[in-house]
């Protein structure tokens, strides 16, 4: 499975990859989305929605297995469409977080399927 992004926004360095992404949903709706992998463990954020709990679901099937406790509701948050391209896009509201424990020697095992999950390995 691939999602389909509207936009992403990667910041990669040698402790730390994280991602920022717009995810179409099936519905036609746009989903945030915020992805960080570090040496033993990678940590998904979505909207709290059942499309983010979907998202949820599909970062656990990508990985091979559930996240390490229960998906947990983070308060707050906001993507206010500061710039341009993001205009179209207010949000704010909680947000739903996951984390998926690993063994340092998985990384590079984890950090493709989230890059093939959002579709970031073509052409590369």
């Amino acid at each position: 499975m691939t999602l389909s992004c509207r936009k992403t926004s990667l910041k990669e360095s040698a402790a730390q990859w994280n991602l920022d992404a717009l995810v179409d949903t099936p519905e036609g709706d746009i989903l945030p989305c915020f992805v960080s992998i570090v040496s033993s463990y990678c940590t998904v954020q979505a909207s709290n929605t059942s499309e983010g709990e979907a998202l949820l679901g599909a970062v656990a099937e990508a990985l091979g297995t559930p996240p390490s406790s229960p998906p947990q509701i983070v308060k707050g948050g906001s993507c206010d469409g500061g710039d341009d391209e993001d205009a179209e896009f207010p949000f704010s509201g909680s947000m739903v977080s996951a984390t998926w424990d690993f063994p340092r020697e998985r990384k590079g095992e984890v950090l493709a399927a989230v890059r093939r999950l959002f579709g970031l390995d073509r052409g590369e």
